[in-house]
């Protein structure tokens, strides 16, 4: 490792570690105080929604460092073919990107922010920056900070140090949240309650994207107890939650949910959810392309969406389903996820098995990832306290 780059990850740990010790002392209060009031405005919105937009965060924390590290850089030009620039892209996927998956990994990137189409374009970040990235004020806020770098001098070390106070306490948050034991009360537990909560859970409007994971994690919390209570699973191994980010044919997957058979080391059962999407010709052939070459029983594709079925292509699905059944051997059920899980739930000992395994799942979600937000398992936490 070059001089350098230990330069790099000093400046890193030193200004991590400061802000950790800033939190601790009074939770970052003292310091972010020291931040004009239109400087914390533009982070706190940044922070405010990083799960959303962990690029930003990369490249922010990316052009801060480098302004530490070479005070002479103007961070704006981001790219080697830009006049005077510097490849934001390797500074971070050397630096940023490591540093955030050993001490932010929720908040990291897979390789760099830069991958992200709406800030790799070929442009400085002014204030002109063409880039869409899709909050408005996220990305106003983004780049005037760096404007009030490069412009009006504005010191790097304080914005940095402020940002990583942020971001310290937010991990601490979603940390006590995660770690919250949700609990019911037997007595309070109905199918109708518990279905009416899932439908507030899932239709709630947030802030950020991810809600369209909720009833995927729904259907696998059940199909986890149904494995254990119905005799048609016995010897049946549910396979574990898949990423929603990778794409089913590239992951060689067959769908949302997956069971297979022990004894025959093959596919049993599998599911699709769509949220909000009613089901149509085109999904219904995705579903057999991906099935058409194994034994597979039964798939369900399954849509919080009312009608179900698009109106003006029931006939054409149902024709399609048919033929597949008489050809391939596979039965495709297509149905309203919510009936499904009301059906489902008549069918465990436990009600409140499924609560826990419902809320254990999210949770561990939003633990390794930001496909569940912490404003989800937030937003459950509250509904099991007030309803259960």
């Amino acid at each position: 490792m070059s001089k350098n780059d230990n330069r790099v990850n000093q400046i890193l740990e030193k200004f991590y570690q400061t802000a950790i010790n800033e939190v601790k002392k009074n939770n970052g209060e003292s310091f972010l105080k020291k931040l004009d009031r239109n400087q914390r405005k533009w982070l706190y919105k940044i922070v405010s929604q990083v799960e959303s937009f962990k690029a930003v965060v990369t490249v922010l924390t990316t052009s801060l460092v480098k302004k530490v590290e070479n005070p002479r850089q103007d961070i704006r030009y981001h790219k080697n073919e830009l006049k005077g620039g510097y490849s934001g892209r390797t500074f971070d996927t050397k630096f940023i990107t490591p540093f955030f998956k050993r001490y932010f990994p929720r908040l990291a990137m897979k390789e760099s922010g830069w991958l992200t189409r709406s800030i790799e374009q070929p442009h400085p970040f002014t204030l002109k920056f063409p880039g869409k990235i899709r909050n408005k004020e996220i990305k106003q806020s983004f780049l005037q900070v760096l404007n009030d770098v490069e412009e009006k001098k504005a010191k790097p070390k304080k914005y940095l140090l402020a940002l990583f106070i942020l971001l310290s306490r937010e991990i601490n948050r979603s940390d006590d949240l995660l770690k919250v034991r949700l609990t019911t009360s037997k007595r309070k537990l109905t199918i109708n309650s518990i279905i009416e909560s899932l439908k507030e859970h899932f239709f709630a409007k947030y802030r950020s994207a991810g809600a369209s994971r909720l009833p995927v994690i729904a259907i696998y919390s059940i199909y986890e107890i149904l494995l254990n209570d119905v005799a048609r699973y016995k010897d049946k191994k549910l396979l574990p939650l898949k990423s929603h980010v990778a794409a089913d044919v590239k992951a060689k997957e067959i769908g949302d949910v997956e069971i297979i058979d022990k004894k025959k080391k093959s596919v049993f059962e599998g599911v699709e959810i769509k949220h909000g999407i009613p089901i149509d010709f085109l999904i219904v052939r995705d579903v057999y392309e991906k099935i058409k070459n194994i034994p597979i029983e039964r798939y369900y594709i399954l849509t919080t969406a009312k009608p179900n079925i698009k109106k003006d292509e029931k006939e054409k699905v149902t024709q399609f389903v048919t033929n597949v059944r008489k050809n391939h051997g596979c039965e495709i059920v297509i149905n309203g996820l919510i009936p499904s899980l009301k059906y489902y739930l008549r069918l465990i000992r436990n009600l409140n098995g499924f609560i826990v395994r419902y809320s254990r799942n999210i949770k561990a979600e939003a633990s390794v990832s930001t496909e569940i937000k912490i404003e989800h398992v937030e937003r459950w936490s509250k509904m099991i306290k007030k309803q259960f």
